[in-house]
């Protein structure tokens, strides 16, 4: 019964889709975090940064998908799609980037040891 009315199923996926989106903002977030190696005020403002871009993202989707009227369905979507960020988005874009991390590293080591660019740039 849960699905029963009128495009509930699809207003489910439509939040699931913000959740992921919630998700992908908290990786985002995170990796600002970690990239300026924040103290205290600077991880507090990256933390507000994030509450409010969750807030953004999900005001926006209720608007859209239910002209803001909010049921209880609608965030247990946004949940599930923030789970499915973090179980099943996340990890491989984790291995991307250290893949590309390693990648770059082993550029930057070949190129330092070019005999070519050690003489140009003596």
């Amino acid at each position: 019964m849960l699905f029963s009315t009128i495009h509930q199923g699809l207003l489910f996926l439509w939040m699931m889709a913000a959740g992921v989106l919630i998700g992908l903002w908290y990786a985002l977030t995170l990796g600002l975090r970690r990239l300026i190696q924040a103290g205290f005020w600077l991880t507090l403002c990256c933390d507000l940064l994030f509450g409010a871009g969750c807030a953004v993202i999900l005001c926006a989707f209720l608007v859209a998908g239910s002209y803001g009227a909010l049921r209880p369905f609608e965030l247990l979507g946004a949940v599930c799609g923030a789970l499915i960020c973090l179980c099943a988005v996340l990890p491989p874009l984790r291995a991307l980037g250290r893949w590309m991390s390693r990648l770059g590293q082993a550029v930057i080591k070949r190129l330092r040891a070019s005999r070519f660019l050690q003489i140009i740039f003596k």
